[in-house]
């Protein structure tokens, strides 16, 4: 029978079957041509999804949903495998997943134009004040005509989702009036004009001739000469004397609400020596980023790290020095993750349930950002180690999820965040080069616990759970917020060995 099975494939199996593969192991450059192939000699669910697969991963959206839905609409036909069946199914489910994730054009006028024409990169659109559908990423120009108008071309690219409204306003010819501004007919009332009413004759104001200015009699005054008043014996202003006698003794005894003049001038005392000692606490985590396990192999995830620290601050002039104990989880999911240089069967799926203790001293110069210096800028490095005192690291060898039990040929490298962990040697049936019992991961099943590195199993690598760690972060920074003489609030970023670091403390003056 397996003699026979080439003879009965039907056209396009040959490309559709090395397609498939290639799509699963991410390879769409080369599964496009395979599929596409495949296709034009018989369609078929199973390999018309992986194609619309590869059309979307390289932006291709609306050519993949085009695919989908096609394939989501159809019923099962005989001749049709299971594989053609699950893919119906699955099409329907990724058809509106996908649907949600391409981005739509709207051009909406600021007003109505006569003869308007849209074209979107070269292609003319029917009424452009629907939604249409593009690729994202993709440049559009999108040029719009109408009669009486200069040409409009602007050029958009589109994001996922993106719901994007186009204002289109076009601009008239020189020396032409748009018939769009065909000003309505102003039926203009017949304008009454108001009849005149002429002034009354113009009644010219009589011109009162201002009477007959009767020059008043110049009452020559009697030229009285001025009694020539004598300054009256010119007072000379009293020279007030400063009061003598008891007055002088009352203005030189100081009144008791009278204050020192001197006080006002003292320097204020300094500060105490308890301000310079500072104890706080806080919240203290990391996010080691998923370019971190890029450094070591393939795979992994970004992690969070959540935690807290006790510190003590000693203040010397504008120097911090920080000691701090501080507590931290890494907590990890289900990953898949193999070294550099390995083959696809070697992935397998971490996890770890890790806590620790790190000790560090911090040195940061500060930077006062006002006169009160109610905020200061901070900036250093600091330096210590950490010990994982408590949890595990789980090691479990994966083979690919999209996978068919008993058929050895459907385990083929797809997508290492869709494997699975093996549940023991060749099981499932036909994982024999995924699920094996290599020397270095033989026992490597139902969750199996990594030695620590100063651990060495008989006949097998050193392990690889970490106990003491260096503790590094540089650079740190931060912004200190002062709002009373003894309480400091502390936010804080840098970048560290195990990840990137933030905290927010609070410290109080002791």
């Amino acid at each position: 029978m397996l003699l026979a099975y080439p003879a009965v494939a039907g056209p396009g199996d040959k490309e559709a079957n090395q397609g498939i593969n290639a799509a699963k192991g991410g390879f769409c450059k080369r599964a496009i041509p395979l599929l596409e192939s495949a296709e034009e000699q018989r369609h078929r669910p199973s390999s018309a999804v992986p194609l619309a697969d590869c059309y979307a991963k390289q932006g291709e959206l609306r050519k993949a949903a085009e695919i989908y839905h096609t394939v989501a609409n159809e019923k099962k036909e005989p001749g049709y495998s299971a594989r053609d069946v699950v893919a119906i199914t699955s099409a329907k489910k990724k058809a509106a997943a996908l649907d949600a994730r391409i981005p739509t054009l709207v051009v909406a006028p600021a007003e109505p134009y006569e003869g308007l024409e849209v074209e979107v990169n070269g292609e003319v659109i029917s009424d452009p004040s629907t939604p249409h559908r593009f690729d994202p990423g993709v440049p559009l120009v999108v040029v719009a005509r109408a009669e009486g108008y200069e040409e409009s071309s602007q050029k958009v690219v589109l994001k996922e989702k993106q719901r994007r409204e186009l204002k289109l306003r076009l601009k008239p010819k020189p020396g032409a009036k748009p018939p769009a501004e065909k000003k309505p007919v102003e039926t203009k009332p017949v304008e009454k004009k108001p009849v005149e009413k002429k002034p009354p004759a113009e009644k010219k104001p009589v011109e009162t001739k201002p009477p007959v200015q009767k020059k008043p009699v110049e009452k020559k005054p009697v030229e009285k000469k001025p009694v020539e008043k004598k300054p009256p014996a010119e007072k000379k202003p009293v020279e007030k004397k400063p009061p003598s006698g008891p007055d002088k003794a009352a203005e030189a005894k100081p009144r008791p609400d009278d204050k020192p003049l001197v006080e006002p001038t003292k320097p204020e005392p300094l500060a105490p020596v308890q301000h310079n000692v500072w104890l706080g606490a806080g919240f203290q985590g990391f996010l080691i980023p998923k370019l971190a396990f890029s450094l070591f192999g393939e795979g992994g995830r970004n992690v969070l790290v959540p935690g807290g620290d006790v510190a003590l601050t000693a203040k010397i002039g504008r120097l911090d020095l920080v000691f701090s104990i501080a507590y931290a989880r890494f907590l990890m999911k289900d990953t898949p993750f193999k070294p550099n240089g390995h083959p696809d069967t070697d992935y397998e799926i971490i996890a770890s349930d890790l806590q620790a203790v790190q000790a560090s001293a911090s040195f940061l110069w500060n930077i006062p950002l006002d006169r009160g210096e109610l905020f200061s800028f901070r900036i250093g490095a600091g330096i210590g180690a950490g010990w994982t005192f408590l949890g595990e690291l789980y090691r479990t060898q994966a083979y690919p999820g999209d996978a068919v039990p008993g058929d050895p040929s459907t385990f083929v490298p797809g997508d290492p965040y869709r494997y699975v962990k093996c549940r023991g040697p060749n099981n499932p049936a036909g994982s024999f080069r995924y699920c094996n019992q290599l020397d270095y991961d033989a026992d490597h099943y139902n969750g199996y616990v990594e030695p620590s590195w100063f651990t060495r199993p008989r006949g097998r690598p050193q392990g690889l759970k970490p106990v003491v760690y260096p503790w590094l972060v540089l650079p740190e920074v931060g912004l200190t917020f002062k709002p009373w003489k003894r309480v400091a609030f502390d936010l804080r970023a840098g970048a560290s060995v195990t990840g990137l670091l933030g905290g927010l403390d609070l410290r109080f003056a002791l």
